[in-house]
């Protein structure tokens, strides 16, 4: 049974990487020993197999702790307090709550914080009595709310510790934003750790370490860690570092060799080394001057990189400097135990560590029952100590390699003496001959020089002791080819100091070897193990160890070792089976500011701009899914699509992991609520509803180009996730329905008033279509038709009374398209008596005897209903006395769907009519503009705005730009009167004798209302197309811009004429030739050769002009005539060399065949797609663009390049940036089939290929019969 007077024993237990446990017994660190060493697993991470990364079930170091607790023959039960801990979220106290007996609960503690533990293992055994402690890591612990430990400052003083400042990241963007984690991301990237499973690798830092002096600085790259005058805090944009990495990789990367050797990775190992360097300098420095104490104690993973530790001794002018052995998170065992002593016992001692050989001593019996083990492989020899020594001293200065076990184990990861292999230094390749036929290991890496601390200040720049190995120290250059082998490349060396106290065996043969080779007391030392391996424990391994390697002799305890079967190889006959080491160095060249590939990489993750990237969909996939959720920390590219307030923590619990050209995942880390997955659409909605400005809504619904009413579905959407996560969020406003509705003797005559709205009632009006199924595919299939446009006059009463059937949509199409009259109950119970009742207001439904029927009709366009003057005026009832509304026609229903719909913070349409260009522009603009000269237009259109449920358009009454004054707009549509008509009866048809009466004056005073990189879109009869190239410079001006014409086919004086002479109904033929002959004279009176049908499509910035044929789009082409303007801009602005081509992938190709001979073929060209029309094409033709569709040669490889620049404007060749880049375009296959390649392409001269283009169908529109009253 224990007394007062007996000692507390504290266990401390490590639960991270490099698992470890340690005893504290009156201050001192009794014993500790690390995992790894006992079950030979190296970093010893502790996951279950079937739980890997998993902390909360991650296992104890069982072997460690029995180690611990047999050297002091106790048990569990004779321990006053068992402290463990782990990085980021501690479960350590739940882990051994389960593991532990209840009765154990009590003695269970845990500490504050990960980095506190690392303080007490740097401070209180340091022997200083004041100093300033420096905790930097990878990752520390992660609080409540989400912060995770960077690096930490503490002062102190006596036995009390004081934080000075902790920097904390969010815990989520930690494994990219502490100084340990960026420098583990270089040295995963160079190839440097340990694979533990298929996602986790622990990194091994110390070897970055020591490639960084084989790189060179680099001002064309960006800096990484901001500091800033007077703070503590280091500014670190994650995302911008990842994305130069990303693109110094694409760009330097062959993926040839080991990954060290690439020059741009050893470039990288010198940029982290040396900001990581001046980021402490600045903090210390700055803790200096806050504190004026001058004595520094390191831990944490950063603290083993003895560079560091080295600068800032001798650059800040430090009195001394402590770094605890075992500074990783091995440490934290001890770390955590002399926290449980001062804290628990309230203890106060204080002894300084003087050796780090902390682990147990082997017995006679144990060291002799391994000898007999290997008995028939070894030949031993007992010595006495002083033999041993000059023993040891005679074989180094030979040349051979020793390896020296005695006592217990160092703690940490140097080797100190205890589990060391030695060499004499003042061989010069001595170094390589450790690494390549010992260690095993890259044979860059140096050893460290072992040196009696009262010579240390004759050899290095260093007065101070460094039992722990732990400053690399500059040598003096006198020295350098003195101990060549542990001189590192930049004249360093990771120097050991030795004392006769405390290290007796190694400043004994320090000085031995000088009486044997004279020169300077210098040993080379190094871990006794094999590379991948950890250091070796037992009298066992070291055996075992040492047959398996080129050791030529195992110095164990008093025991002299040689191998039975081996014979000793001299220096000389160890070189002669030396391979030339290959060593790394940085780029030759100079190096390649690569912001504009991080840019692309950006574009393509956020903006879905993949095609003219250099990686792949796949690469940049995997890019995505490792680097989007850094986006928030960017400097660089600050905007995000996510809203300039994004962050991925939602809330404390809840997290957004981040992946947009993938699924992104809103996880619960309570684990409450099931993780779910969207698309990146999905979350940019949920994101900018969450904390995005009412602007970020905006422009996202431009960029989906939805309308106000689509837009509001999606966000209805989004708050049923919030409600999901119970996180709060803002409904937007709605408008609210006019109180005075009453009928007017005009029809919509209330919408004469541009404050009327009636939006709740036309909401219920829209759903009640929607719900029904009015929409033109379902329409189109009842009827049989291909368009709403192919309804004719004598068909209307066969659709009615033979085609369709009984039902609700059979009804509204009755009473809305094909002239019929319902019951009003009928309609009542289709609509609602409400929206029955307004609709008569409105003077939309109107009577017809005893039943009603409808004075417009509605049109189907996208998800848009279009109310519009009747199409055929058939009836007394549609005598009107104003001009009517035109219907939907294929002038309308094209422009529609050739409209490239580029974001626009304003745009005007002209000569609105319905209102039908003017809502679908609200999807892509802010606000919209409509003006008409009619104001029955007006009407029509704010109530079919309002129908569609749009508030962002403004319809005014006027004469094209008059009602605009000096605005301008980013653009420009206009569907004016166009055609070239024999009279001015109807305002909305007649475009003059030539029918450009309009059109002429929209042309040309479009560019004053038009923004710098304005758009003009408009749709018109072209009248003798083949001038227009002429007719566009005179009208336009001089402003550069991009041209285009699109065109369908020509109709001479005939067949232009006679679809605009002939009525449905009541037409004698005399007027019919009446009416042919002013329409014939007209076109002739002109001086009219054609009337072709098509846009015109200008956009400011360019200088080309191109006309080309199409089908008139009845399906949208909007996406295809934005990417025309991309294609032709990357044209005039990429240089050729750096452009691929490629084959459009709408094509098709067709081959007849010849009856007269096999070899007889026609070639054509087509597409369903109807931006294109169909071509005719040769042999010639055939092949080069079989070829560019096998190759992708560049543009550059063609002698003349002018047929092939043809066929990109006509879109059926298409360019992208080339994908290789740098090193791919030097090797030599490369550059021979490219050569190859070009031979071919221009081996048919332009005058042997030939294209033909045909002319398409052109559908007559705004015909004279479809609306004579």
């Amino acid at each position: 049974m224990a007394t007062s007077n007996d000692p507390m024993y504290h266990l401390g237990i490590n639960l991270g990487h490099d698992r470890s446990a340690a005893i504290v017994s009156k201050g001192k660190i009794e014993i500790a020993i690390q995992q790894e060493r006992l079950d030979r697993t190296k970093n010893s991470i502790g996951f279950l197999h079937q739980s890997l990364g998993d902390c909360r079930n991650i296992q104890i170091p069982h072997e460690a702790i029995q180690y611990c607790l047999r050297k002091h023959n106790i048990k569990i039960n004779d321990l006053s307090s068992i402290t463990a801990n782990m990085p980021g979220i501690d479960y350590s106290k739940d882990i051994l709550e389960r593991i532990f007996p209840k009765e154990f609960s009590d003695k269970i503690c845990m500490i504050p914080s990960h980095h506190l533990s690392h303080a007490y293992s740097a401070y209180w055994p340091s022997g200083f009595e004041d100093a300033i402690i420096l905790v930097a890591d990878a990752s520390g612990s992660a609080d409540k709310e989400g912060f995770t430990e960077s690096y930490s400052l503490y002062i102190a003083n006596g036995t009390e510790i004081k934080l000075l400042h902790s920097e904390k990241v969010k815990a989520y963007l930690a494994s990219l934003s502490t100084l340990g984690s960026i420098y583990e991301l270089i040295t995963k990237l160079a190839g440097f750790s340990t694979t533990i499973g298929e996602n986790l690798a622990i990194p091994e830092a110390g070897k970055l370490m020591g490639l960084a002096p084989y790189g060179t600085y680099c001002d064309q790259w960006h800096k990484w860690l901001h500091t800033k005058p007077e703070s503590y805090s280091i500014n670190i944009s994650a995302y911008d570092l990842f994305l130069e990495v990303e693109a110094l990789k694409k760009l330097y990367d062959d993926g040839k060799g080991k990954a060290y050797l690439r020059p741009y990775i050893v470039d990288l190992a010198y940029k982290i080394q040396s900001e990581l360097e001046k980021a402490l300098l600045h903090i210390v420095e700055l803790a200096i001057k806050q504190t004026n104490c001058k004595k520094l104690c390191c831990a944490g993973g950063v603290a083993l990189n003895s560079v560091v530790n080295y600068k800032l001794l001798t650059k800040l002018n430090l009195e001394d400097i402590f770094i605890f052995p075992a500074a990783g998170d091995a440490g934290i065992a001890a770390g955590n135990a002399l926290w449980a002593y001062h804290t628990i016992e309230k203890g106060n001692l204080r002894p300084k560590l003087e050796k780090a050989a902390l682990g147990r001593e082997y017995t006679e019996n144990e060291i002799e029952s391994a000898l007999h083990k290997f008995e028939n492989e070894i030949i031993v020899e007992k010595l006495s100590y002083h033999s041993m020594v000059a023993t040891c001293a005679v074989q180094m200065s030979k040349g051979n390699i020793i390896a020296r076990f005695e006592g217990g184990s160092e703690f940490g990861p140097r080797a100190l003496g205890h589990r060391s292999i030695i060499a004499d230094p003042t061989f010069k390749k001595m170094k390589d001959i450790v690494n390549y036929r010992v260690k095993f290991r890259e044979a860059f890496r140096p050893f460290a020089p072992v040196i009696p601390l009262e010579e240390i200040s004759t050899v290095f720049e260093q007065t101070v002791a460094c039992p722990f190995m732990l400053l690399v120290a500059t040598i003096k250059k006198q020295y350098h080819d003195q101990i060549p082998s542990v001189t590192h490349h930049d004249g360093t060396g990771r120097v050991q100091t030795v004392t006769s106290e405390h290290n007796i065996f190694f400043y004994d043969l320090c000085y031995s070897m000088v009486k044997e080779r004279e020169g300077c007391p210098v040993i080379l030392n190094t871990s006794f193990n094999i590379a991948g391996q950890p250091i070796i424990e037992t009298p066992e391994e070291a055996i075992s160890t040492f047959l398996a390697t080129d050791i030529d002799f195992l110095s164990l305890e008093n025991y002299w070792i040689k191998k039975k079967h081996s014979p000793v190889l001299s220096y000389e006959e160890h070189l002669v089976q030396l391979q030339e080491p290959e060593y790394p160095h940085g780029l030759a060249e100079a190096r390649i500011n690569v912001t504009s590939l991080m840019n692309m990489l950006d574009k393509a993750i956020f903006y879905g701009n993949t095609e003219d990237s250099y990686w792949s969909i796949n690469e940049l996939k995997k890019i995505s899914s490792l680097g989007a959720i850094y986006k928030e920390t960017s400097v660089l590219f600050a905007k995000n699509p996510l809203g300039r307030h994004f962050s991925a923590q939602l809330s404390k619990d809840l997290l957004l992991l981040l992946d947009p050209l993938g699924m992104s995942e809103i996880k619960d880390l309570t684990d409450r609520i099931p993780s779910k997955y969207y698309t990146y659409e999905e979350i940019r909605l949920i994101m900018l509803c969450y904390k995005g400005t009412e602007a970020e809504l905006e422009e996202l619904r431009l960029e989906l180009s939805l309308s106000e009413k689509a837009f509001r579905a999606r966000l209805e959407w989004a708050y049923k996730q919030f409600n999901r996560y119970n996180l709060p969020y803002k409904m937007l406003r709605s408008e609210s329905d006019s109180t005075n509705c009453k009928p007017t003797k005009m029809t919509l005559g209330q919408f004469a008033d541009e404050s009327f709205h009636l939006y709740n009632m036309l909401k219920q009006f829209n759903a009640s279509l929607t719900m029904y199924g009015y929409s033109e595919s379902n329409i189109c299939k009842l009827l049989d038709i291909e368009t709403l446009q192919s309804i004719e006059p004598t068909y209307i009463h066969y659709y009615n009374k033979h085609q369709l059937g009984q039902g609700t949509l059979e009804d509204l199409l009755r009473l809305f398209l094909l002239r019929d009259s319902l019951s009003k109950e009928r309609i009542i119970e289709m609509l609602g008596e409400h929206c029955f009742q307004n609709l008569c207001n409105l003077g939309i439904i109107i009577s017809r005897g005893h039943s009603f029927a409808s004075r417009v009709d509605i049109y189907c366009v996208n998800d848009f209903f279009i109310a519009t003057d009747h199409r055929y005026m058939i009836y007394e009832e549609d005598m009107i006395q104003e001009n009517p509304v035109m219907y939907i026609g294929m002038d309308s229903l094209g422009l529609v769907h050739t409209v490239p719909k580029y974001p626009s913070k304003n745009t005007l349409d002209l000569c609105t009519g319905s209102g039908i260009q003017a809502i679908t522009a609200s999807c892509y603009s802010k606000k919209v503009v409509g003006i008409d000269i009619n104001p029955r237009a007006i009407r029509f259109a704010r109530f079919n705005a309002q129908l569609n449920g749009i508030s962002n358009i403004t319809f005014a009454e006027g004469n094209l730009y008059t009602p605009i004054g000096k605005e301008k707009f980013d653009t420009i549509l206009a569907n004016p009167p166009f055609v070239p008509s024999p009279d001015n009866n109807l305002d909305f048809r007649d475009g003059g004798n030539n029918g450009e009466k309009l059109l002429e004056v929209i042309v040309k005073n479009a560019d004053v209302h038009l923004s710098n990189a304005g758009k003009l879109f408009i749709v018109t009869d072209l009248v003798n197309v083949h001038q227009y190239e002429e007719k566009l410079n005179q009208w336009w001006g001089e402003t550069k811009a991009d041209k285009l014409i699109l065109t369908t086919a020509d109709r001479n004086d005939v067949l232009f004429s006679i679809p605009h002479c002939h009525y449905p109904f009541k037409q004698t033929i005399e007027q019919y030739n009446k009416e042919l002959d002013m329409w014939i004279q007209n076109f002739n009176y002109s001086n009219i050769s054609s009337v072709n049908f098509g846009y015109i499509l200008i956009k400011k910035g360019g200088s080309s002009f191109y006309s080309k044929s199409i089908y008139n789009p009845t399906q949208g082409i909007n996406e295809k005539l934005t990417e025309y303007f991309e294609q032709i801009n990357m044209l005039h602005s990429v240089e050729w060399e750096d452009l691929a081509l490629y084959l459009s992938n709408d094509l098709h190709i067709k081959i007849d065949y010849s009856f007269s001979t096999a070899n007889d073929k026609t070639f054509y060209l087509y597409s369903k797609n109807q931006f294109y029309s169909e071509y005719l094409i040769d042999k010639n033709l055939f092949n080069i663009l079989e070829q560019i569709a096998e190759k992708e040669p560049l543009l550059e490889e063609f002698a003349d390049k002018n047929y092939i620049v043809d066929l990109i404007y006509k879109g059926l060749i298409k360019i992208k940036r080339k994908k290789q880049h740098t090193h791919d375009l030097d090797c030599y296959e490369c550059k021979e089939a490219a050569a190859s390649l070009s031979s071919s392409m221009n081996s048919a001269s332009p005058r042997d290929i030939y294209i033909k283009e045909f002319q398409t169908k052109t559908t007559p529109t705004c015909l004279t019969s479809y609306i004579r009253q």
